[in-house]
């Protein structure tokens, strides 16, 4: 079934809510001009009938679309499109519900002026929020599984999609691939590259270069190690004791300005890829300076994310402010690129 509808139901139930809605008003236009009584006899009911199973498809769409917004891939600027699509769909979408419902318990008589009015204003909501659901697929490719590649600002993430997202071009990389400027959100979310190397597969790299040391207890690379594990392991309250509460989480033109905005949008995502995937530590250079040091950190990413295979190579850059003796994360960036045969170590 999950082939057979991609991504979900939204794009079929839409079409019937639309549609009914906004036949139910012209009838009700229809029939309070008509100059034949017989019209008016016969439109009337049949609009009362399509405004109550648009209503009905309206809640089923409604539905739907939650379900696509925190679902379907998709990078920040249709992010913002799609913020918009859906702030347009509620309201407008309650509308027909009310209304529904009022016209429902008079519907022995002829609609009010007032009601038609009403209406009006919310099969034009409709049709805004319509043209919005129009532009995100047609203008961002949100749902669409396959698309040419696409350079532009904007990350890639998406709130646990499928493995379908358009990777764009974020960090230009010179030595890497040709999409190695790419952060490829096709896993489900920001490649959440954790700086520690992962070993739960119970093995090691056979030809990465000599092992990377372990860092002190308390040092800016444990807490980038801590980072890590926190993700992988599902742990909220042990990342949030790792972040400054105003920490920005950033790649390409987007951000999260806080750990809480984090929490609240992608995180679930990141900590489901990186139970998903290993994260091999290649290489790691750190830069202090007093009460600021930077961890930069390289991984290889192997595994399978949503049934599809991933091997990637990653970039995490992460700037940490160490406040009463503890560093904090104020600042993480990621980038990442599929490895290619050219780039194999």
């Amino acid at each position: 079934m999950g082939d057979l509808i991609e991504p979900n139901l939204h794009p079929i139930l839409v079409h019937f809510a639309y549609a009914l809605s906004l036949t139910a008003f012209a009838s009700y236009v229809l029939a309070a001009f008509s100059p034949v009584e017989r019209w008016r006899a016969t439109l009337r009911p049949a609009a009362d009938w399509m405004l109550a199973f648009g209503a009905i498809a309206i809640v089923l769409t409604i539905a739907a679309g939650f379900q696509a917004y925190y679902t379907v891939a998709h990078d920040a600027p249709s992010h913002a499109a799609m913020t918009t699509h859906r702030n347009w769909a509620v309201p407008s979408g309650l509308a027909i519900l009310i209304l529904a419902a009022w016209r429902w318990t008079g519907r022995t008589k002829a609609p009010s002026g007032i009601f038609v009015t009403g209406l009006a204003a919310a099969a034009l909501g409709l049709t805004v929020t319509a043209w919005w659901g129009g532009k995100i697929v047609y203008g961002y490719g949100l749902g669409v599984k396959s698309l040419p590649q696409v350079t532009g600002d904007g990350h890639d993430h998406d709130h646990g999609g499928g493995v379908a997202a358009a990777d764009h071009d974020m960090d230009p990389m010179p030595d890497s691939a040709p999409t190695a400027d790419v952060h490829d959100n096709a896993d489900g979310h920001h490649d959440t590259a954790p700086t520690s190397h992962d070993n739960s597969d119970g093995h090691h790299d056979e030809d990465s270069p000599s092992a990377i040391p372990a860092p002190q207890a308390g040092s800016p690379a444990s807490v980038a190690d801590a980072f890590g594990e926190a993700l992988k392991a599902g742990d909220e309250a042990a990342l949030r004791a790792l972040f400054a509460p105003g920490a920005v989480i950033a790649e390409g033109g987007g951000a999260e300005r806080s750990f809480e905005e984090y929490a609240g949008h992608h995180m679930s995502n990141d900590m489901a890829y990186a139970a998903a995937v290993s994260f091999d530590l290649k290489d790691r250079n750190i830069l202090e300076n007093g009460n600021i040091a930077t961890v930069i950190s390289q991984s290889e990413i192997n595994g399978a994310y949503r049934g599809e295979p991933v091997h990637r190579q990653a970039m995490e850059t992460m700037v940490l402010k160490r406040d009463a003796g503890v560093w904090k994360i104020h600042h993480v960036h990621w980038s990442s690129a599929p490895i290619t045969e050219d780039h194999e170590h």
